[in-house]
């Protein structure tokens, strides 16, 4: 099995470089910082008492939310300009006449920037287990975090991918990416409304089964020991990341009463780990169909016209 030519030149420049070094102790330390700043700062004290416990469960939850926002605010750049960019600096003909594949054009300028997002998601693993500390969750918990986060990364780099492919210009492909993100992070809201009226169906049919037992009263238990899965929160990243977040820490109560006095009432019966579990399947697999779609667009469209007579 050979490697892909362009992932492991990149990989090699990237990795050789002071500047990869710096970023990783740079970033491992601001989630550092801002966890402590954030709730951990009852192990400064002389006694840890049982609210400890809690405090290390939104530390952990600031420190996920804390990376998310920079991923959204990093990723999109990142390859926003390997496809333009090879376009610009007019390399990108001396590449497909290595008769190197768009896909593999495509796989090996994300899988180097992916790799090094990985490697500064998981760079923070010491920092994201100062919750061990408390027993407040457990190594695999942690992992699925630092898991989500990735699955994330990946969304993000897919799309600017996309723009990169479909766009000459470095600064256009930035521009758009960034708005995509901000669309998808829209668009994907929009089942929220279909799903707070079909929460708040169940929740008046739970009100009402409890004065009168029946039919219905088998169906509300139906539904709770299911669990209930809102689209919303599969679908969107933000919402996704809230899911993970209340499974693991049932954190988010309050948060979403505010938002949602229904959703405050259904909080028990909503399946947030299977939401969560959902929601980074659909970013994988959005992200792959992106890469894909961006593949068919590496080529030119004299070059793709040509190879079509051609087959």
């Amino acid at each position: 099995m050979t490697v892909n030519p362009i992932l492991a030149f990149s990989a090699r420049r990237r990795m050789r470089s002071a500047r990869t070094a710096l970023l990783l102790t740079a970033y491992s330390l601001a989630v550092l910082i801002f966890g402590l700043v954030a709730a951990f700062g009852g192990f400064l004290k002389s006694r840890i008492t049982i609210y400890t416990m809690a405090d290390g469960m939104t530390g952990y939850a600031a420190m996920l939310a804390f990376q998310f926002f920079l991923l959204l605010l990093v990723t999109p750049a990142m390859t926003a300009g390997t496809i333009s960019g090879e376009r610009e600096r007019q390399t990108m003909d001396l590449l497909l006449v290595t008769n190197t594949g768009s896909l593999r054009i495509v796989l090996g300028k994300l899988l180097e920037s992916l790799g090094l997002m990985l490697l500064l998601v998981f760079a923070t693993l010491p920092a994201m287990c100062l919750v061990l500390i408390t027993g407040s969750l457990t190594l695999a918990q942690v992992l699925e975090g630092l898991l989500f986060l990735g699955v994330v990364a990946y969304a993000m780099l897919s799309v600017g991918m996309l723009c990169s492919a479909l766009l000459r210009r470095t600064v256009a492909a930035t521009v758009v990416a960034y708005l995509a993100v901000f669309a998808i992070g829209l668009v994907t809201l929009l089942p929220l409304i279909g799903d707070l009226r079909a929460a708040g169906r169940l929740y008046d049919d739970a009100i009402y089964s409890s004065y009168y037992p029946g039919p219905i009263a088998a169906i509300g238990e139906a539904d709770a020991s299911g669990g209930i899965q809102m689209t919303s929160f599969i679908l969107n990243p933000a919402l996704g990341l809230i899911s993970l977040i209340a499974s693991q820490t049932g954190l988010m109560r309050g948060a979403l009463g505010n938002y949602s006095y229904t959703m405050y009432e259904m909080y028990d019966y909503m399946d947030f780990a299977g939401m969560a579990r959902w929601s980074m399947g659909f970013m994988a697999a959005a992200g792959t169909a992106l890469n894909l779609l961006a593949a068919c667009f590496v080529r030119p469209r004299k070059a793709r016209a040509r190879k079509g007579k051609r087959a």
